[in-house]
């Protein structure tokens, strides 16, 4: 059996750069790495590309598209030395070697992983991608998981982009399915603009769908008032900042008693000026008056020295 891959130079006029055919991407713009132009520069491609070649004689890219970008970049050099795969190759076996190639390398995103799903499944059935390449890319291996993994991809582009670039979470780009488009677009704009930790993203969401249930009006017209934007861009405050006052600003309405008796309980503790080691705690959501005191002590032997004093102290207060 002749190998799957041959190494041929190959020239650059040969390869079809237009083709997207093999590529995980979700753009298709190439940024190149300066880094990467300058050792090709001094070394030249130290890691082959992979490509394919086609019904038009020419070459598809299958993997090593930056590195072939930024040597077309040069103009220096015209040909270059590649792994090659014949036409006669089957394209199952294109993506079992693309996906091979990359997680040498690093992991898939999930988009990544959405879009390799969407070009491997009209080539194999459900079962075989099931067993054979959910587990490779590290989702279970059933039909339901790969249905809502390519539902990913039926988003907008710019929240596409906010998952490749990793400050849209997967969780929330799942929960942003159910929503409307306007809805979406909404609250993925104030994502992008403060980058706000998961767990905000997922209060943000949950606080704003609760909210615009109990008062029968969508997200967006929920968020559009002149409250929300002075916090989103106010001068003088960081994304940080912002987040938290538009956090607070969503739990006072969604829970206004509750914010009211956190602000009081503040009052309480610094009123009474604990020193540094010593704090205070309510109940959760102050399901009832009882307060919790911890001291921090800086080991086991000043919390020896100490104890004797707090026993004495506790038994006169029970008698």
């Amino acid at each position: 059996m002749p190998p799957i891959l041959i190494i041929r130079n190959i020239s650059l006029s040969q390869v079809d750069f237009d083709d997207f055919s093999y590529s995980i991407s979700p753009k298709h713009e190439i940024e190149i790495d300066e880094t990467l132009r300058r050792s090709i520069t001094r070394y030249g491609i130290l890691h082959p590309p992979i490509v394919r070649e086609n019904n038009s004689g020419l070459y598809s890219i299958v993997a090593g598209r930056k590195r072939l970008y930024a040597l077309r970049s040069l103009q220096k050099k015209e040909t270059c030395c590649c792994l090659t795969l014949s036409r006669q190759a089957p394209r199952i076996e294109v993506f079992r070697i693309l996906l091979a190639e990359v997680q040498l390398d690093r992991q898939l995103t999930i988009v990544e992983k959405a879009i390799f799903l969407q070009k491997i499944t009209p080539i194999a059935d459900e079962r075989q991608v099931a067993k054979e390449f959910m587990p490779r890319l590290n989702l279970a291996p059933d039909t339901f998981t790969m249905k809502q993994t390519l539902k990913l991809l039926e988003l907008e582009d710019p929240i596409i982009l906010g998952m490749q670039h990793g400050y849209v979470n997967e969780t929330i780009a799942h929960d942003f399915i159910s929503l409307s488009a306007r809805d979406r677009a909404t609250l993925f704009e104030i994502i992008e603009l403060l980058r706000p930790s998961f767990s905000n993203q997922k209060k943000l969401i949950n606080i704003c769908r609760e909210l615009a249930g109990r008062e029968n009006t969508s997200i967006a017209a929920l968020l559009d008032n002149h409250e929300v934007c002075a916090i989103l861009h106010h001068q003088d405050a960081n994304p940080p900042q912002k987040t938290k006052n538009l956090m607070t600003w969503l739990s006072r309405k969604h829970k206004p008693r509750t914010l009211l008796a956190e602000e009081e309980f503040s009052r309480f503790v610094s009123a009474i000026r604990l020193p540094k080691n010593v704090s205070v705690a309510h109940t959760p959501f102050f399901e009832d008056d009882a307060v919790t005191l911890a001291i921090t002590f800086r080991n086991r032997e000043s919390l020896q020295k100490i104890w004797e004093k707090i026993k004495h102290a506790t038994r006169d207060n029970d008698n």
